[in-house]
């Protein structure tokens, strides 16, 4: 494995090497193809001095879980009101609750951004640099937030619910049927029917504009054909807000707690560490 991974680093120490050592402004250009911890991503790049290179290009993450959880819901008061009407009336219901309601629900991410880049090389050999720029989520975009957990009730709990407002609409308040609600510190959430089920979200978003900062390795404009670069930095956020069915939620810290361990660290670093760090690989393609 050592070997392995010494025999990986050599080589792409000696991609990087094939770059040039000068860059004619404007005369040149090169196209990449991107793969790392915010997904995949195409870029133009183009040199504006010999020190100097600007970019432009999209990143995206296809649609997938990071990771299931559960949130759980106090049902007591739901099951209780059941018992009180089957002692009433002597009739069972069909369908009855338990203590509490899971909703399974998956943790989603979505990075997909426009990007503006600068790339700065210090030294006159030109394989180091360091990279500053933009990220940018445009208002089409932004319905697909950063972080997103959603999930479906089970069939039984939701049809025990419509049961229950069916047979034993609550004596203190006759006019409104029960829910079935996510409590987070003061606030409930309630969940609201899709697909015949219950369904809950909770979206943490951020400001559509991010920063980035990174180092790297390797020549945007190749000497030869194809060049090879490795880049770390990290996107930098800000403004993020948590929304649970549309509703914002007033502490992050709160909305954690209700989660399994997994969630639970990933929700509490994005609102405490607004910093997502990324790794990349990158072809560049020299097209001129």
């Amino acid at each position: 494995m050592r070997k392995t991974t010494l025999l990986v680093f050599a080589t792409l120490v000696s991609c990087c090497a094939w770059a040039q050592d000068n860059m004619e402004a404007f005369r040149h250009f090169s196209v990449g193809a991107e793969v790392g911890l915010h997904g995949f991503g195409v870029e133009l790049a183009v040199p504006v001095q010999k020190h100097l290179v600007i970019k432009a290009g999209y990143n995206w993450a296809p649609a997938h879980d990071l990771l299931r959880t559960d949130l759980v819901i106090d049902t007591k008061d739901l099951k209780e009101a059941q018992e009180q009407y089957t002692q009433i009336t002597q009739q069972e219901f069909e369908h009855k609750f338990g203590d509490e309601a899971i909703i399974n629900a998956g943790l989603g991410m979505n990075l997909n951004n426009f990007k503006a880049m600068i790339n700065w090389y210090p030294f006159s050999f030109g394989r180091f640099y360091v990279a500053g720029g933009v990220y940018y989520t445009p208002s089409s975009m932004q319905d697909r937030p950063f972080l997103k957990v959603s999930g479906n009730t089970t069939e039984n709990d939701w049809a025990a619910l419509k049961e229950l407002n069916r047979k034993y609409p609550d004596p203190q308040n006759p006019t409104k049927d029960r829910e079935l609600a996510l409590t987070v510190g003061d606030e409930s959430y309630p969940v609201i029917e899709k697909d015949g089920c219950g369904y809950m979200e909770a979206e943490f978003r951020m400001d559509p504009l991010k920063y980035y900062l990174g180092l790297g390795l390797g020549r945007c404009i190749p000497n030869r054909t194809v060049g090879l670069q490795l880049e770390a930095g990290a996107m930098i956020y800000h403004n993020s807000v948590l929304y649970c069915q549309e509703k914002k939620v007033g502490s992050i810290t709160d909305a954690a707690e209700g989660l399994d361990n997994d969630a639970k660290e990933i929700l509490e670093y994005v609102d405490k560490y607004p910093v997502y760090p990324q790794i990349t690989l990158r072809l560049s393609f020299r097209a001129l």
